[in-house]
């Protein structure tokens, strides 16, 4: 029967009529595939001392790196592009990308070294100037829309401000400079001659090179209560000496304050009118610094090299246990193992060799060593 259909029901015929075929149903529509998450490279937990020196031969590299929250501002140099001796995760407060009190995720990149470096306030943190420096890094995507770069005094040998504006250091509003960041380079050169700082009370630590004798760079007061002559709370007025340049300003910790060591400067100053004299290393051997590490020699696998470490040492970050990333303090090195000791200092045997792929860290002598991946140049120790 073209054209009817019967419906049977329990047996009997119910009805017969004009067959409609129902259209078939709609086939289910296929499951979507469940979005997938952009992978975000794992952050590198870092400190807010660390710096990028240790990637300085990865021009271009990005790496993503971890700050912990509350953390203590290092020294930075630069804006924008950073020397890359810099402390990492100030930079990035610096860039208002992340707080000291929050920390956070940062993206660095390593660049190339530049002829110059300004220093400027912004968010709060302050860099600082410097001439040629061989490496560099930038924070990936640049400082917070919105933030504007205050540029810090340029202060020649006479004192004078040659660029720049006088600035609050830590308000980053333009206004006269705290006598807490003060420093003594307007008195460079005048050797044998005092002046008189007034340190207010309640002040703000800056930074220090230097035990007993200080780079005139360093915060006058902030040494100052570091040498026992002031305290944070209560200031004072403290009489300040000028000194000659050293070889070589030795860190320590007094008082509260922690100040650095630093090779080289042209001028000093101390609270003392006559100061110990500079302690020198045997001639023919290279002077070092207890942050001095081995990639200068890099290049030399194989060379037998000799450093003079100072006596009163502070112990830098040292990678392996030996052999040792080429980027460690070859001077913390030797007193791990077993060579010098910080009172003493003394001289070092090394010998710089090829990469490696993986470092072990360990503890000998009072020196706790790091755990590092593949990394491009080595040295070790010898008697």
């Amino acid at each position: 029967m073209r054209g009817t259909c019967v419906v049977v029901f329990l047996g009997f015929v119910s009805s017969v009529g004009a067959c409609k075929r129902e259209a078939d149903p709609a086939p289910a529509p296929a499951p979507q595939a469940a979005p997938q998450p952009v992978l975000q490279p794992a952050a590198t937990p870092i400190t807010w001392s660390d710096t990028a020196t240790r990637f300085r031969a990865q021009p271009g590299a990005m790496l993503t790196l971890l700050c912990p929250p509350n953390g203590a501002p290092g020294t930075v140099w630069g804006s924008d592009t950073y020397s890359d001796d810099s402390s990492i995760c100030t930079a990035a407060a610096h860039s208002g990308r992340i707080t000291r009190a929050g920390g956070g995720v940062v993206q660095i990149q390593i660049t190339p070294g530049q002829p110059s470096y300004q220093g400027t306030v912004r968010a709060g943190e302050t860099t600082r100037h410097f001439a040629t420096f061989p490496g560099s890094f930038v924070i990936v995507g640049g400082p917070q829309p919105g933030l504007v770069a205050v540029p810090v005094p340029r202060i020649n040998a006479a004192g004078v401000n040659i660029g720049g504006v006088q600035i609050n250091v830590g308000g980053g509003a333009a206004a006269a400079a705290s006598p807490w960041s003060t420093s003594a380079t307007s008195h460079r050169g005048q050797n044998g001659q005092s002046f008189t700082h007034e340190c207010p009370p309640g002040g703000t630590l800056g930074t220090v090179w230097g035990t007993d004798v200080y780079s005139d760079d360093s915060s006058i007061c902030s040494a100052a209560v570091h040498a026992g002559r002031v305290t944070l709370a209560q200031g004072g007025s403290v009489t300040v000496f000028v000194h000659p340049g050293r070889a070589r300003y030795a860190g320590s910790e007094r008082n509260g304050v922690t100040t650095r060591q630093f090779a080289t400067f042209p001028g000093s100053f101390a609270f003392t009118p006559a100061v110990a004299p500079a302690v020198a290393g045997p001639p023919g051997v290279t002077a070092a610094t207890w942050t001095t590490s081995a990639t200068q020699f890099r290049a030399m696998p194989g060379s037998r090299q000799q450093v003079w470490c100072p006596p009163g040492g502070s112990p830098g970050t040292v990678w392996g246990r030996g052999p040792f990333t080429d980027d460690s303090s070859i001077c913390t090195a030797a007193v791990f193992a077993g060579r010098i000791t910080l009172e003493e200092g003394g001289v070092v045997r090394l010998r710089p060799g090829p990469g490696r792929s993986a470092y072990r860290g360990a503890t000998r002598n009072g020196v706790t060593t790091r755990d590092y991946a593949v990394f491009p140049g080595s040295f070790d120790v010898s008697r």
